[in-house]
């Protein structure tokens, strides 16, 4: 996607309660970001957890952490679009 195919809409001045066809950025409800966050977390955590009961075979045990992590990874991804984070596509001006 190119610079000049961002969204025209100028989201600090008004809501828009649908989301832009041609951008991701402030596309989704910020409820939506907290309940994938929540969901992220809870994957992550039970991954983690998981992996630690795993003691038989060490390389499942990497695996299961290695998601972990990256659950953990997704779910500051998805905080992160609540306060614009560069990955949405935010620039500060």
């Amino acid at each position: 996607m190119k610079k000049n195919d961002y969204s025209k809409r100028d989201y600090n001045k008004k809501f828009y309660w649908s989301g832009d066809k041609k951008d991701l950025r402030k596309s989704f409800p910020k409820w939506t970001m907290i309940a994938w966050a929540l969901i992220d977390f809870t994957i992550g955590v039970g991954l983690i957890w998981y992996a630690f009961s795993w003691i038989e075979n060490t390389w499942i045990y990497y695996l299961l952490f290695l998601g972990g992590l990256f659950s953990f990874t997704m779910c500051y991804v998805h905080l992160s679009y609540l306060w614009g984070g560069k990955i949405w596509g935010a620039n500060k001006k």
